[in-house]
């Protein structure tokens, strides 16, 4: 624990909280050997606990230092992204909850407050929420994949995906910051934050992106078709040093402000990228896995047996000498 009271640093991004294995019709299996985000269990770790109680009605998510309210049931219906961005600032007046600087979300932080790897909620086991509502819930981020379309996050299992803003949602707002990487470099500059350009760099055939450190191969395999799930494990257990990513380090690849596909001008991918299979497993239903859909840079699911996506593949550890050293 830092000084903060937040998460030992780490990656640039959380740990999904999966910590099971999973064969490709849901059953649990030992994870050795597996290659999945339960044998790795990557990113940066949950503090325990996770979460801690510091004033009348406040929730502080000690992974990202967050504050959210602990009634998520204080927006009572449904509203429009615009009326939510009004409701917001009606309580920013009231002084809700004894604060003034509430807002929506991030599409990455109210992200990185469910976990991946639970359902019904998609929120940690040991979460103190009331009067949750598992459905939709508005985030501050515009969809760059089309006009009038915003960012949501499904909170019975944890998807994210645009929606019309004109579409009626629930809200859940935040006040305070924390070390998720900025979802766009405008939002960089603005917290005055770092973001690289160019944000990627290769090295032979490797990949590191600046902004995470994270190294990835360039080649998304097969070279023609699709992979089953299992397919894509079994190719990175027989590529010495690489292993499939978990969904929190596919999506740190996007880059909000931009769609199909919605990564930073000049990565490494090539054209037509869009779905690509992660290593961690539905909490909603272990026969499906986590897929980041990069054409919009949506974060859904798909079924593990079919041979639906192609994959990318990301360093097992960091080499001496080796871009992201």
């Amino acid at each position: 624990m830092d000084k903060t009271g937040l998460a030992d640093p780490g990656p640039g991004y959380p740990w999904s909280g999966q910590v099971a294995c999973f064969d490709a019709s849901g059953r649990i299996i030992p994870c050795t050997g597996t290659g999945q985000d339960g044998q790795y269990r990557t990113g940066r770790p949950w503090p325990a606990p996770r979460f801690e109680l510091p004033g009348e009605g406040l929730v502080r998510d000690r992974l990202t230092g967050l504050f959210w309210p602990r009634d998520a049931g204080n927006m009572a219906w449904p509203m429009t992204w615009d009326q939510a961005r009004a409701w917001v600032e009606e309580r920013n007046q009231e002084g809700f909850l004894g604060h003034g600087d509430w807002r929506l979300p991030g599409r990455r932080e109210l992200l990185a407050l469910t976990s991946l790897a639970q359902a019904r909620p998609a929120l940690p086991p040991d979460h103190p929420f009331r009067g949750l509502f598992q459905h939709w819930h508005w985030t501050a981020t515009p969809a760059a994949s089309a006009p009038g379309h915003c960012w949501r996050v499904h909170l019975e299992g944890g998807r994210m995906f645009p929606g019309p803003c004109e579409s009626e949602h629930m809200v859940l707002p935040v006040r305070g910051s924390s070390w998720l990487p900025p979802e766009t470099p405008e939002l960089a500059a603005l917290l005055g934050r770092a973001w690289p350009e160019p944000r990627f760099e290769s090295s032979g055939d490797r990949v590191r992106d600046r902004l995470t450190g994270l190294v990835w191969s360039g080649q998304v395999l097969p070279e023609q078709g699709a992979a089953s799930w299992q397919e894509a494990l079994d190719a990175a257990a027989r590529t010495e040093g690489w292993r499939l990513p978990t969904i929190w380090e596919l999506e740190s690849l996007v880059d909000a402000s931009r769609a199909w596909p919605a990564l930073a001008q000049g990565h490494p991918f090539g054209p037509g990228l869009d779905g690509l299979w992660s290593s961690t497993t539905s909490g909603y239903d272990p026969a499906w896995a986590w897929v980041l859909y990069f054409g919009r840079g949506s974060v859904g699911v798909g079924h593990k047996p079919g041979r639906h996506f192609p994959f990318i593949l990301t360093r097992i550890a960091q080499e001496k000498g080796q871009p992201g050293e």
